[in-house]
């Protein structure tokens, strides 16, 4: 019997190819609440996710009709279909209705965001298998050049544990930073490379992470801590909302975005 057809809300950076031509697709990763679709000839995957789960940039977010577990019986490998309005996968027959626009970095009011970020010591430890790494790239951010910042920063990419490994988590708080309304930080570009290259260095759902934020796309938890800032908001409420994203995914990433507001604000020495 054919799988029911149901209705979706399809992220804005998702939708050209959900209206493209029809296109074959595979199942690149699965967990309960979510699955992440690479539509062929592109390198972006699709994350296919239930109403409750974290809206990454790319998210196609299920109707409360699919269910409980609407995943089950899906694996990696799986093949599916993507265009025409329309995505199949497993048990699962979506067509596109409504859109939701990921939140930017770039979009945050102004206000004092770095500075209470820099300020910002987050309730949880920097995990420990990417700890030196990102002390070498703080120091390198500070007092090095060029060369420094592209070493440090390759150094976390793919590092640690995770679907999403914790190093390229902390990298995506650093470029949301970066992105943030004021002066341009001078390693973003540095940082921007890292993260083209990285595609084949660290798993594909990190690695498109990485890419949006490198535009400056983030997950909403990460834009409610930001507009909280800004606007001097207690953090307290969006802080906590971020740490519940994934195992260690959320607490990285406020370590990032706070490493990322501090080197952004502090005079940098001249390179030796």
């Amino acid at each position: 019997m054919s799988p029911a057809r149901l209705s979706c809300t399809v992220s804005t950076l998702a939708r050209d190819v959900l209206a493209g031509p029809p296109r074959p697709a595979r199942v690149l990763a699965t967990a309960r609440q979510a699955l992440y679709v690479l539509p062929y000839g592109t390198d972006t995957p699709l994350a296919v996710i239930a109403p409750g789960a974290v809206r990454v940039p790319t998210a196609v977010v299920l109707p409360g009709a699919a269910g409980e577990r609407p995943f089950d019986g899906t694996a990696v490998g799986d093949a599916g279909r993507v265009g025409g309005g329309h995505l199949a996968v497993g048990g699962l027959d979506l067509v596109a209705r409504d859109t939701w626009q990921p939140p930017r970095a770039q979009d945050t009011p102004p206000g004092p965001t770095r500075e209470r970020l820099a300020a910002l010591r987050p309730p949880r430890p920097v995990t420990s298998e990417i700890r030196s790494a990102v002390t070498a790239l703080d120091h390198a951010l500070t007092h090095g050049a060029g060369v420094d910042w592209r070493r440090a920063a390759d150094a976390l990419i793919g590092l640690g544990p995770g679907a999403t490994p914790s190093g390229d988590d902390h990298l995506c708080g650093l470029l949301l930073a970066a992105r943030l309304p004021g002066p341009t930080p001078d390693w973003l570009p540095v940082l921007l490379d890292t993260t083209h290259r990285a595609a084949t260095r660290t798993a594909p759902v990190s690695a498109a992470l990485l890419h949006h934020a490198a535009a400056g796309h983030c997950v909403p938890q990460a834009a409610a801590v930001l507009h909280a800032a800004a606007t001097g908001a207690d953090l307290a409420a969006p802080v906590a909302a971020l740490l519940a994203v994934g195992h260690s995914s959320g607490s990285d990433l406020l370590h990032g975005l706070c490493a990322g507001a501090r080197v952004a604000l502090r005079p940098r020495s001249t390179p030796s």
